[in-house]
Protein backbone atom coordinates (compact mmCIF):
# COMPACT_ATOMS: atom_id res chain seq x y z
CA UNK A 1 0.00 0.00 0.00
CA UNK A 2 1.11 3.49 0.16
CA UNK A 3 2.57 4.04 -3.27
CA UNK A 4 2.39 7.62 -3.84
CA UNK A 5 3.77 9.54 -6.59
CA UNK A 6 6.88 12.00 -7.48
CA UNK A 7 6.52 14.12 -10.53
CA UNK A 8 4.41 11.05 -12.58
CA UNK A 9 5.17 13.48 -15.31
CA UNK A 10 3.18 14.90 -18.61
CA UNK A 11 1.84 12.03 -20.00
CA UNK A 12 0.29 13.75 -23.10
CA UNK A 13 4.22 14.12 -23.86
CA UNK A 14 4.50 9.98 -23.47
CA UNK A 15 3.04 19.57 23.83
CA UNK A 16 0.50 21.56 23.20
CA UNK A 17 0.12 25.10 21.83
CA UNK A 18 -1.42 28.22 22.75
CA UNK A 19 -4.41 28.75 20.81
CA UNK A 20 -3.59 30.11 17.78
CA UNK A 21 -6.28 31.99 15.12
CA UNK A 22 -6.73 30.20 11.82
CA UNK A 23 -4.22 33.02 9.97
CA UNK A 24 -1.53 32.81 12.04
CA UNK A 25 1.48 30.47 11.29
CA UNK A 26 2.10 27.51 13.62
CA UNK A 27 5.28 26.82 11.97
CA UNK A 28 8.10 26.73 14.40
CA UNK A 29 12.24 27.40 13.74
CA UNK A 30 13.21 26.36 10.35
CA UNK A 31 16.49 27.57 8.90
CA UNK A 32 16.09 31.04 7.73
CA UNK A 33 17.20 30.20 3.96
CA UNK A 34 14.24 27.21 4.05
CA UNK A 35 11.82 30.73 4.82
CA UNK A 36 10.24 33.81 3.25
CA UNK A 37 8.65 36.53 4.61
CA UNK A 38 4.98 36.37 3.51
CA UNK A 39 5.15 40.24 2.67
CA UNK A 40 7.96 39.96 0.69
CA UNK A 41 5.98 37.14 -1.76
CA UNK A 42 3.97 38.70 -4.45
CA UNK A 43 0.33 37.26 -4.45
CA UNK A 44 0.39 34.36 -6.49
CA UNK A 45 -0.38 34.07 -10.29
CA UNK A 46 -3.15 31.67 -10.25
CA UNK A 47 -3.73 30.64 -13.78
CA UNK A 48 0.22 30.42 -13.95
CA UNK A 49 0.01 27.94 -11.47
CA UNK A 50 -2.96 26.07 -13.13
CA UNK A 51 -0.71 25.86 -16.30
CA UNK A 52 2.50 24.75 -14.66
CA UNK A 53 -0.03 21.31 -13.15
CA UNK A 54 -1.77 20.90 -16.31
CA UNK A 55 1.71 21.08 -18.07
CA UNK A 56 4.27 18.86 -15.68
CA UNK A 57 1.38 16.73 -13.66
CA UNK A 58 -1.51 16.66 -16.40
CA UNK A 59 -4.41 17.89 -14.35
CA UNK A 60 -7.15 18.01 -16.43
CA UNK A 61 -9.10 21.25 -16.86
CA UNK A 62 -12.03 20.55 -14.48
CA UNK A 63 -10.01 19.08 -11.32
CA UNK A 64 -8.32 22.53 -11.81
CA UNK A 65 -11.80 24.34 -11.51
CA UNK A 66 -12.76 22.23 -8.53
CA UNK A 67 -9.64 22.74 -6.52
CA UNK A 68 -9.68 26.86 -7.22
CA UNK A 69 -13.09 26.60 -5.89
CA UNK A 70 -12.06 24.39 -3.11
CA UNK A 71 -9.72 27.46 -1.77
CA UNK A 72 -12.53 29.42 -0.84
CA UNK A 73 -14.47 26.69 0.73
CA UNK A 74 -11.27 25.14 2.80
CA UNK A 75 -8.92 28.01 3.31
CA UNK A 76 -6.54 25.88 5.37
CA UNK A 77 -5.23 22.44 4.93
CA UNK A 78 -3.72 20.95 8.01
CA UNK A 79 -1.65 17.77 7.51
CA UNK A 80 -0.84 15.19 10.73
CA UNK A 81 2.33 13.77 9.12
CA UNK A 82 3.29 10.17 11.08
CA UNK A 83 7.44 10.36 11.59
CA UNK A 84 7.16 7.82 13.86
CA UNK A 85 10.15 5.02 13.63
CA UNK A 86 7.10 2.38 11.98
CA UNK A 87 7.54 4.57 9.05
CA UNK A 88 10.92 3.50 7.92
CA UNK A 89 9.86 0.29 7.21
CA UNK A 90 10.17 -0.54 3.87
CA UNK A 91 6.52 -1.77 1.79
CA UNK A 92 6.05 1.77 -0.04
CA UNK A 93 6.80 2.53 -3.75
CA UNK A 94 7.28 5.71 -5.96
CA UNK A 95 6.40 6.02 -9.41
CA UNK A 96 9.38 8.19 -10.87
CA UNK A 97 9.72 9.24 -14.47
CA UNK A 98 13.05 10.01 -16.53
CA UNK A 99 11.44 11.75 -20.05
CA UNK A 100 8.62 9.15 -21.14
CA UNK A 101 9.87 6.78 -19.21
CA UNK A 102 7.24 6.17 -15.75
CA UNK A 103 8.28 3.32 -13.52
CA UNK A 104 7.32 2.29 -10.05
CA UNK A 105 10.19 1.36 -7.32
CA UNK A 106 9.88 0.09 -3.93
CA UNK A 107 10.44 2.17 -1.16
CA UNK A 108 10.29 3.18 2.51
CA UNK A 109 6.76 4.19 3.50
CA UNK A 110 8.39 7.58 5.01
CA UNK A 111 10.07 8.51 1.08
CA UNK A 112 6.80 7.59 -0.16
CA UNK A 113 4.95 9.72 1.83
CA UNK A 114 7.54 12.75 1.17
CA UNK A 115 6.46 12.35 -2.09
CA UNK A 116 2.94 12.65 -1.36
CA UNK A 117 4.03 16.10 0.87
CA UNK A 118 5.79 17.17 -1.91
CA UNK A 119 3.16 17.26 -3.92
CA UNK A 120 0.57 18.72 -1.74
CA UNK A 121 3.20 21.53 -1.12
CA UNK A 122 3.34 21.98 -5.36
CA UNK A 123 -0.07 22.22 -5.73
CA UNK A 124 -0.70 24.80 -2.29
CA UNK A 125 1.76 27.02 -3.76
CA UNK A 126 0.23 26.70 -7.52
CA UNK A 127 -3.39 27.74 -6.34
CA UNK A 128 -2.44 30.24 -4.24
CA UNK A 129 -4.08 28.47 -1.54
CA UNK A 130 -1.84 27.42 2.39
CA UNK A 131 -1.02 24.00 3.87
CA UNK A 132 0.42 23.23 7.57
CA UNK A 133 2.51 20.42 8.44
CA UNK A 134 2.29 19.42 11.66
CA UNK A 135 4.77 16.41 12.11
CA UNK A 136 3.77 14.03 14.94
CA UNK A 137 7.77 14.02 16.80
CA UNK A 138 9.87 17.15 16.60
CA UNK A 139 12.74 16.59 14.64
CA UNK A 140 15.88 18.94 14.29
CA UNK A 141 14.44 21.23 11.72
CA UNK A 142 11.59 21.71 14.02
CA UNK A 143 7.90 20.02 13.87
CA UNK A 144 5.28 22.73 12.27
CA UNK A 145 5.79 24.47 8.83
CA UNK A 146 3.26 26.51 6.78
CA UNK A 147 3.59 26.17 3.02
CA UNK A 148 1.92 28.19 0.48
CA UNK A 149 -0.25 32.05 0.66
CA UNK A 150 -2.85 33.86 3.39
CA UNK A 151 -4.26 36.32 0.86
CA UNK A 152 -5.62 37.98 4.83
CA UNK A 153 -9.10 36.19 4.16
CA UNK A 154 -9.05 35.00 7.53
CA UNK A 155 -7.84 38.52 8.80
CA UNK A 156 -4.47 37.67 10.52
CA UNK A 157 -1.23 37.17 7.63
CA UNK A 158 1.14 34.48 8.08
CA UNK A 159 4.25 35.70 9.26
CA UNK A 160 6.49 33.07 7.93
CA UNK A 161 6.35 30.62 5.28
CA UNK A 162 8.37 27.19 4.41
CA UNK A 163 8.96 26.90 0.60
CA UNK A 164 9.63 23.77 -1.14
CA UNK A 165 13.04 23.42 -0.90
CA UNK A 166 11.89 23.57 3.04
CA UNK A 167 9.59 21.29 3.38
CA UNK A 168 11.92 19.18 1.32
CA UNK A 169 14.60 19.58 4.16
CA UNK A 170 12.46 18.67 6.85
CA UNK A 171 10.73 15.79 4.94
CA UNK A 172 14.60 14.48 4.54
CA UNK A 173 15.02 14.07 8.37
CA UNK A 174 14.17 10.41 9.32
CA UNK A 175 11.25 9.03 10.87
CA UNK A 176 11.15 8.48 15.00
CA UNK A 177 9.81 8.12 18.41
CA UNK A 178 6.47 7.01 18.88
CA UNK A 179 2.69 8.02 17.16
CA UNK A 180 1.31 10.48 19.80
CA UNK A 181 -1.90 11.07 17.87
CA UNK A 182 -4.01 12.45 20.42
CA UNK A 183 -1.47 15.39 21.62
CA UNK A 184 -1.14 16.38 17.85
CA UNK A 185 -5.14 16.05 17.04
CA UNK A 186 -5.06 18.70 20.51
CA UNK A 187 -2.94 21.29 19.11
CA UNK A 188 -5.07 20.92 15.81
CA UNK A 189 -8.14 21.90 18.05
CA UNK A 190 -6.17 24.72 19.58
CA UNK A 191 -5.47 26.24 15.93
CA UNK A 192 -9.08 25.79 14.72
CA UNK A 193 -10.92 26.61 18.01
CA UNK A 194 -10.59 30.73 17.77
CA UNK A 195 -12.25 31.01 14.54
CA UNK A 196 -14.67 28.41 14.61
CA UNK A 197 -17.59 30.97 14.44
CA UNK A 198 -15.96 33.08 11.32
CA UNK A 199 -15.46 29.39 9.66
CA UNK A 200 -18.64 28.93 10.29
CA UNK A 201 -20.58 32.37 9.65
CA UNK A 202 -18.76 31.96 6.16
CA UNK A 203 -19.59 28.50 5.51
CA UNK A 204 -16.33 27.21 5.45
CA UNK A 205 -14.03 23.65 6.57
CA UNK A 206 -10.63 23.40 7.62
CA UNK A 207 -9.88 20.06 5.76
CA UNK A 208 -7.28 18.13 8.22
CA UNK A 209 -5.04 15.13 6.93
CA UNK A 210 -4.15 12.60 9.17
CA UNK A 211 -1.12 10.32 6.92
CA UNK A 212 -0.21 7.72 8.83
CA UNK A 213 0.51 4.04 9.16
CA UNK A 214 0.04 3.27 12.39
CA UNK A 215 -2.24 2.95 16.02
CA UNK A 216 -2.43 5.82 18.36
CA UNK A 217 -0.17 5.37 21.57
CA UNK A 218 -3.77 5.83 23.24
CA UNK A 219 -7.21 5.04 20.99
CA UNK A 220 -9.15 5.83 24.13
CA UNK A 221 -7.75 9.62 24.58
CA UNK A 222 -7.50 9.64 20.57
CA UNK A 223 -11.13 8.74 19.83
CA UNK A 224 -11.98 12.19 22.58
CA UNK A 225 -9.83 14.02 20.71
CA UNK A 226 -10.96 13.58 17.51
CA UNK A 227 -14.65 13.99 18.28
CA UNK A 228 -14.01 17.27 19.85
CA UNK A 229 -11.87 18.03 16.39
CA UNK A 230 -14.99 16.96 14.38
CA UNK A 231 -17.36 19.30 16.77
CA UNK A 232 -15.69 22.01 14.74
CA UNK A 233 -16.06 22.68 11.44
CA UNK A 234 -13.42 20.54 9.82
CA UNK A 235 -13.35 17.52 7.09
CA UNK A 236 -11.36 15.25 8.24
CA UNK A 237 -9.72 13.07 5.74
CA UNK A 238 -7.51 9.81 7.15
CA UNK A 239 -4.89 8.97 4.62
CA UNK A 240 -3.45 5.73 5.33
CA UNK A 241 0.01 4.86 4.91
CA UNK A 242 -0.21 0.80 5.14
CA UNK A 243 -2.30 -2.01 4.49
CA UNK A 244 -1.51 -3.98 7.64
CA UNK A 245 -5.35 -5.71 8.33
CA UNK A 246 -5.15 -4.58 11.86
CA UNK A 247 -4.16 -0.64 11.45
CA UNK A 248 -6.62 -0.42 8.65
CA UNK A 249 -9.28 -2.48 10.78
CA UNK A 250 -8.65 0.07 13.47
CA UNK A 251 -9.49 2.98 10.88
CA UNK A 252 -12.83 1.26 9.83
CA UNK A 253 -14.19 1.00 13.15
CA UNK A 254 -13.30 4.32 14.63
CA UNK A 255 -15.60 5.57 11.58
CA UNK A 256 -18.58 3.89 13.50
CA UNK A 257 -18.10 5.65 16.68
CA UNK A 258 -17.85 8.81 15.08
CA UNK A 259 -20.95 11.38 14.26
CA UNK A 260 -19.11 12.98 11.61
CA UNK A 261 -17.35 10.71 8.87
CA UNK A 262 -14.10 9.91 8.14
CA UNK A 263 -12.81 10.24 4.54
CA UNK A 264 -10.60 7.27 4.88
CA UNK A 265 -8.33 7.26 1.43
CA UNK A 266 -6.33 4.53 0.39
CA UNK A 267 -2.69 5.02 -1.21
CA UNK A 268 -2.93 5.70 -4.74
CA UNK A 269 -2.82 1.89 -6.25
CA UNK A 270 -5.44 0.59 -3.30
CA UNK A 271 -7.71 3.09 -4.66
CA UNK A 272 -7.53 2.39 -7.98
CA UNK A 273 -7.70 -1.44 -7.60
CA UNK A 274 -11.00 -0.99 -5.22
CA UNK A 275 -12.18 1.73 -7.80
CA UNK A 276 -11.73 -0.31 -11.03
CA UNK A 277 -13.25 -3.54 -9.02
CA UNK A 278 -16.69 -1.11 -9.25
CA UNK A 279 -16.09 1.48 -12.18
CA UNK A 280 -13.48 -0.12 -14.78
CA UNK A 281 -14.27 2.37 -17.33
CA UNK A 282 -12.38 5.41 -15.35
CA UNK A 283 -8.70 5.65 -15.26
CA UNK A 284 -7.89 6.59 -11.62
CA UNK A 285 -5.31 9.19 -12.53
CA UNK A 286 -2.62 10.44 -9.55
CA UNK A 287 -4.51 14.06 -10.18
CA UNK A 288 -7.49 13.16 -9.25
CA UNK A 289 -5.89 11.44 -6.27
CA UNK A 290 -4.48 14.35 -4.87
CA UNK A 291 -7.53 16.57 -5.91
CA UNK A 292 -9.54 14.16 -2.86
CA UNK A 293 -6.23 15.04 -0.52
CA UNK A 294 -6.62 18.95 -1.54
CA UNK A 295 -9.96 19.24 -0.54
CA UNK A 296 -12.20 18.42 -3.51
CA UNK A 297 -14.86 17.28 -1.62
CA UNK A 298 -17.32 15.54 -4.28
CA UNK A 299 -20.33 13.02 -3.08
CA UNK A 300 -19.38 11.20 -6.51
CA UNK A 301 -15.67 10.80 -5.75
CA UNK A 302 -16.15 8.92 -2.35
CA UNK A 303 -18.77 6.56 -4.91
CA UNK A 304 -16.60 5.23 -7.52
CA UNK A 305 -15.42 2.20 -5.43
CA UNK A 306 -19.13 1.56 -3.50
CA UNK A 307 -21.76 1.51 -6.76
CA UNK A 308 -21.96 1.33 -9.89
CA UNK A 309 -22.87 5.40 -11.18
CA UNK A 310 -26.05 5.75 -13.32
CA UNK A 311 -25.90 7.23 -16.62
CA UNK A 312 -26.19 11.06 -15.28
CA UNK A 313 -23.68 10.49 -12.58
CA UNK A 314 -21.45 9.33 -14.69
CA UNK A 315 -22.15 12.19 -17.25
CA UNK A 316 -21.49 14.68 -14.24
CA UNK A 317 -18.31 12.57 -13.40
CA UNK A 318 -16.71 13.57 -16.78
CA UNK A 319 -17.86 17.24 -16.74
CA UNK A 320 -16.26 17.25 -12.96
CA UNK A 321 -12.98 15.90 -14.28
CA UNK A 322 -12.46 17.22 -17.76
CA UNK A 323 -14.25 20.73 -17.33
CA UNK A 324 -16.60 20.07 -20.10
CA UNK A 325 -19.69 21.84 -21.46
CA UNK A 326 -22.51 20.15 -20.83
CA UNK A 327 -22.87 16.59 -22.47
CA UNK A 328 -25.87 14.83 -23.65
CA UNK A 329 -28.34 12.82 -21.74
CA UNK A 330 -26.69 8.73 -21.81
CA UNK A 331 -30.30 7.64 -21.30
CA UNK A 332 -31.87 9.49 -23.96
CA UNK A 333 -28.97 9.26 -26.35
CA UNK A 334 -26.40 6.90 -25.36
CA UNK A 335 -24.52 6.98 -28.83
CA UNK A 336 -24.19 10.57 -28.82
CA UNK A 337 -23.15 11.06 -25.58
CA UNK A 338 -20.16 8.56 -26.37
CA UNK A 339 -19.30 10.86 -29.02
CA UNK A 340 -19.63 13.81 -26.54
CA UNK A 341 -17.11 11.71 -24.03
CA UNK A 342 -14.58 11.24 -27.02
CA UNK A 343 -14.36 14.52 -28.68
CA UNK A 344 -13.84 15.90 -25.09
CA UNK A 345 -11.02 13.43 -24.46
CA UNK A 346 -9.51 15.09 -27.53
CA UNK A 347 -8.96 18.15 -25.20
CA UNK A 348 -7.46 16.43 -22.53
CA UNK A 349 -3.87 15.03 -21.63
CA UNK A 350 -3.60 11.29 -21.08
CA UNK A 351 -3.01 10.15 -17.51
CA UNK A 352 -0.69 7.51 -16.42
CA UNK A 353 -2.68 4.51 -15.17
CA UNK A 354 -1.63 3.10 -12.08
CA UNK A 355 -2.97 -0.20 -12.59
CA UNK A 356 -1.77 -0.86 -16.21
CA UNK A 357 1.72 1.41 -15.61
CA UNK A 358 1.24 3.39 -18.52
CA UNK A 359 -0.73 6.36 -19.29
CA UNK A 360 -4.28 6.01 -20.70
CA UNK A 361 -7.45 8.88 -21.40
CA UNK A 362 -9.30 9.43 -18.61
CA UNK A 363 -12.44 7.90 -19.88
CA UNK A 364 -12.42 4.28 -21.72
CA UNK A 365 -15.78 5.20 -24.24
CA UNK A 366 -16.07 1.60 -25.67
CA UNK A 367 -16.56 0.00 -21.59
CA UNK A 368 -18.67 2.66 -21.02
CA UNK A 369 -20.52 2.62 -24.55
CA UNK A 370 -21.19 -1.01 -24.16
CA UNK A 371 -22.97 -0.15 -21.13
CA UNK A 372 -25.29 2.13 -21.33
CA UNK A 373 -25.89 1.33 -25.36
CA UNK A 374 -27.53 -2.17 -23.51
CA UNK A 375 -29.45 -0.50 -20.42
CA UNK A 376 -32.73 0.92 -20.61
CA UNK A 377 -34.03 4.21 -19.88
CA UNK A 378 -33.97 5.27 -16.12
CA UNK A 379 -32.84 2.24 -14.60
CA UNK A 380 -29.35 1.86 -16.45
CA UNK A 381 -26.11 1.98 -14.34
CA UNK A 382 -22.60 2.40 -16.08
CA UNK A 383 -20.21 -0.63 -15.03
Amino acid sequence: MTRLIAGFGNCSQSAMLPPVALGVPVSESLPAASHTAAFAQPAPNVAEGQAMLATKHSFPRGLLQSMEASVQTFPLRIWLVDNSGSMSHTGGSRILTSGNKIIRVGATRWAELGDSVAMASEITIAMGARTDFHLLNPTPTGQFFTVGYDNDRCGIPPNQMCDLAGIAAVMSESPRGRTPLTEATQRIVSAISPMKDTLLANGQQVVVVIATDGLPDDSHTFLTALQVLQSLPVWTVVRLCTDEDHVVEYWSELDKHLEAPLEVLDDLMGEAKEIAAVTPWLTYGPPLHYAREFGCKNKLFDLLDEVKLLPSQAKELVEIILGSKQLPQPELDPAEFVRAVSDELQHAAPVFHPLKQYCMPWFDVKKMGRVVGQSSTGSCVIS
